[in-house]
């Protein structure tokens, strides 16, 4: 434990002498304090504070990634360079010892400067939230949607795969008796049936000009009486169109009353009566191809853990025909936790981010050289990155419908690689953080398990061996 600990207190103090480490720690503190400082927003006091949380996060986020993926680089390969590396291995320290201790020296370092940043803009995004002058209105809608930690329930669908088999079942029947009998084995009937998945999903979210959609939550808490927010994003003729249109139409809401014996003395009393009305919102027009948001009294949507809404397409016979996905929208945001937790659990998760990227950068850099070192983790990286987009973008413009070969191909070979690859991109959460959505806990811990353990454990056996094994001789002869 000795040598470890004087492994890591030398790893930091190497690092403090780095050039380069000192110019993005330089970067880290300017950014940390200009930016809240240059950042404007909308117009608004809530998009103000949403774009300075947002952009110092993101930002402090990306310096710290830079800045260990060269940290770690430089301790494992200077040695090499300068020759310094026979030196280190004649000693009694095992190199297993020696790759521990500079990761561990390399993460803490990065691990402190995450935290004081974090604190600074903490400190420094509430003392502009209470210093400026919001009125109580802004004070509050920031309150719900920014300084919260808002938990997202999404429409359920219920017996989805009953309905994909009965609908594949229907359309197979129909085309053998028109004589065009459809084969489908193995790899084939997995794709038809995920085709009719598609088309069943895209049906539940389309709403044509005079007609009404509906969507059903449950799992909701059994009495809650705060805000509850309806975020939702609507798309006009097309899920995948660019030219976007104003959409006209209103929201619907189920409001369950219940009547109570007023005679009772027992405590609850007892209930003689339920009556189910539909609360209408004003009709509006509607940004399309943006989320929106608009808060309901959780008393009034909710009835035992359970709510109803409806939208009314209002548009003119012929307009466009109205899509939600349904997958992402509309959802319900409610209140879970406080702003300061939500932080924290952000700051946590960009930690283990910035762990992987060092557990990914020491790997390589423990039997490459510095610049091939760093050119590979970041492909790495950026082949994750890469991946994750092809899998989005290809799902999300053909619905799973009609897909070309090459589309598959790049599906296919886009979910092999994030099998294998750390999706470092998914660490990084400013984005959830600013719009007040609740990091879950089983998000963190999916993170830690299937990021960190089954995919950077053998990632840094890896490394661990080939440093293992580097010839001492080459590090005599540079």
């Amino acid at each position: 434990m000795t040598s470890f600990l004087a492994i890591v207190k030398l790893t930091c103090r190497s690092a403090m002498r780095s050039n380069v480490f000192r110019f993005l720690l330089f970067l880290l503190i300017v950014c940390v304090i200009l930016v809240p400082n240059t950042i404007k927003g909308d117009g608004t006091a809530y998009g103000y504070i949403q774009v300075m949380l947002e952009y110092s996060t993101g930002i402090v986020a990306l310096i710290l990634s830079t800045s260990i993926i060269w940290l770690s680089c430089s301790e494992f390969c200077t040695d090499m360079e300068n020759g310094q590396f026979h030196m280190i291995v004649v000693k009694p320290v095992s190199r297993i010892t020696i790759w521990f201790g500079k990761f561990a020296g390399v993460f803490l370092i990065h691990l402190v400067l995450l935290i004081i940043a974090a604190v600074f803009i903490y400190a420094f995004v509430m003392f502009q939230y209470n210093r400026q002058k919001f009125t109580p209105a802004e004070r509050a809608k920031m309150e719900n949607e920014v300084f919260a930690g808002r938990r997202s329930y999404l429409p359920v669908i219920e017996n989805l795969d009953e309905q994909v088999k009965q609908e594949a079942a229907k359309r197979i029947e129909k085309a053998r008796l028109r004589g065009e009998p459809l084969n489908l084995d193995g790899a084939e009937r997995r794709k038809y049936l995920e085709t009719v998945k598609m088309e069943i999903l895209s049906k539940m979210g389309e709403v044509r000009p005079g007609e009404v959609q509906q969507w059903y939550y449950n799992t909701l808490p059994k009495s809650y009486d705060g805000p509850v927010f309806v975020r939702y994003k609507i798309y006009s003729g097309t899920l995948f169109s660019k030219d976007q249109k104003m959409a006209f139409g209103t929201w619907l809401l189920r409001y369950v009353q219940t009547i109570y014996d007023e005679n009772s003395t027992t405590e609850p009393k007892k209930v003689i009566d339920r009556r189910e009305y539909q609360i209408q919102k004003p009709p509006e027009q509607i940004v399309c191809g943006i989320y929106n948001e608009f808060p309901v009294n959780g008393s009034t949507l909710i009835y035992e853990g359970t709510a109803y809404l409806r939208f009314a397409n209002l548009g003119q016979p012929g307009a466009e025909t109205l899509h939600f996905q349904v997958t992402d929208s509309p959802r319900l945001l409610i209140k879970q936790a406080s702003f300061l937790n939500n932080y924290a659990r952000a700051v946590f998760t960009t930690a283990l981010g910035i762990f992987a990227l060092g557990l990914i950068a020491c790997s390589a850099s423990a039997f490459l050289s510095m610049p091939t070192a760093i050119f590979i983790t970041i492909s790495y990286v950026l082949t994750g990155m890469f991946s994750s987009y092809i899998i989005t973008s290809i799902d999300s413009t053909s619905e799973g419908i009609d897909v070309n070969y090459l589309d598959a191909i790049g599906t296919y070979t886009g979910k092999v690689m994030m099998s294998l690859l750390i999706p470092i991109q998914n660490f990084f959460v400013s984005g959830s953080l600013a719009t007040g959505e609740l990091i879950e806990y089983r998000f963190i811990v999916q993170l830690l398990v299937f990021n960190i353990i089954l995919k950077g454990l053998p990632l840094c056996a890896l490394g661990i061996y080939l440093y293992w094994r580097r010839e001492v001789a080459q590090a005599m002869k540079q």
